[in-house]
């Protein structure tokens, strides 16, 4: 595999605690593609992220931009200057395992007719004993027609941002998403429609192998804007609506047919005080729910590629990548909020 056939774009804002940590774990385990990190951080974190970087230049290759744009859009002007044909993105706190990278670029490279690829993804709640890491929901669809493929995401949501795409699609995806959301407003309308574009532009994979490992926190974005008053909700969800289900009909799909799809999955979002993450279920939909769960578990695709619960960590899932697991579960557990700019021995905390 070549060098310079993926890119890795980290996004960071205000966080140079964790952008050191993670440029610290790939510095003992260096991943064999460049990194190109978008700060959109005030200047004095962002000149202890360009310090950090340039620590680290001697064993990875890491570029640097300042960006004063949102999430969606400083990602966008990221992804622009990607000259790689495929990309992968990496939260500042999170880890990626190269080795799984390169195979979901593999898999990518040998099978166009899918649009993004990923691994089995963990999280580890530092505040919680050391045996408790869980395994994410994720899942493949593989669904021949575009529409079957959003009514899958839909009803059993999981996020892919953080997959490997090509370049030209995840780009494409932006462009649309930051055209018809807006980020500094609402954090999730932007993370469903890019999760429902990139099904619209081919199939979904998730290997076996263990690909990311999260820290779970209070910190993120996401967290930050689950609950509350949000402002604008009904023309948000409009200009998201209309989006999705105008990439429906150019799919071959019926308007009406889209847009009570859309209604039926999103149209909590409508809402002003969003409380929920997603829309409530009748008790119908809840019995049919778990009685599926149960035909899918006696059935016995709880496999190598079937994962759509939490669960514990297995012996199974780290096979190949158990010494760069330990030591990212390791670093997560030394430094829960990120290496501090005082810390000066490195070398031992991994």
């Amino acid at each position: 595999m070549t060098h310079d056939s993926l890119t890795c774009v980290v996004p960071t804002h205000n966080r140079p605690h964790f952008l050191r940590r993670l440029l610290h774990f790939y510095r003992q385990f260096p991943p064999g593609f460049p990194f190109l990190v978008m700060d959109s951080s005030h200047p004095a974190a962002a000149a202890e992220n360009r310090a950090v970087i340039e620590s680290v230049r001697e064993s990875i290759d890491v570029d640097y931009q300042h960006s004063d744009k949102n999430v969606t859009d400083k990602c966008t002007q990221g992804l622009e200057q990607v000259r790689s044909p495929f990309v992968v993105f990496c939260a500042d706190d999170d880890c990626l395992f190269s080795d799984t990278v390169w195979r979901c670029v593999e898999f990518l490279k040998n099978e166009p007719g899918y649009a993004t690829v990923m691994g089995r993804t963990a999280q580890v709640n530092p505040r919680l004993p050391r045996w408790c890491c869980r395994v994410l929901k994720g899942y493949s669809i593989e669904h021949d027609h575009p529409f079957d493929r959003c009514q899958k995401l839909a009803e059993n949501w999981f996020t892919n941002f953080y997959a490997v795409y090509r370049t030209t699609t995840m780009l494409d995806i932006f462009h649309i998403t930051t055209a018809n959301t807006n980020a500094s407003l609402n954090y999730h309308l932007p993370e469903m429609l890019f999760s429902q574009l990139s099904v619209l532009r081919g199939r979904v994979k998730v290997l076996p192998q263990m690909y990311s490992l999260l820290e779970k926190h209070d910190s993120n974005a996401g967290a930050a804007m689950r609950t509350g008053i949000r402002p604008h909700a009904e023309p948000m969800y409009r200009r998201f609506k209309g989006c999705l289900a105008d990439q429906l009909v150019q799919t071959g799909a019926d308007r009406l047919e889209a847009e009570q799809f859309i209604d039926r999955e999103y149209g909590y979002f409508r809402e002003t005080n969003l409380a929920i993450r997603r829309r409530p279920r009748s008790t119908v939909e809840v019995i049919s729910h778990l009685l599926s769960g149960f035909r899918e578990k006696t059935a016995g695709l709880w496999n190598a590629d079937f994962n759509r619960h939490r669960r514990f960590v297995r012996a199974s899932d780290l096979v190949g990548c158990e010494q760069v697991w330990h030591a990212a579960v390791q670093l997560m557990r030394d430094f829960p909020l990120g290496i501090p700019s005082n810390y000066s021995t490195l070398d031992r905390c991994a």
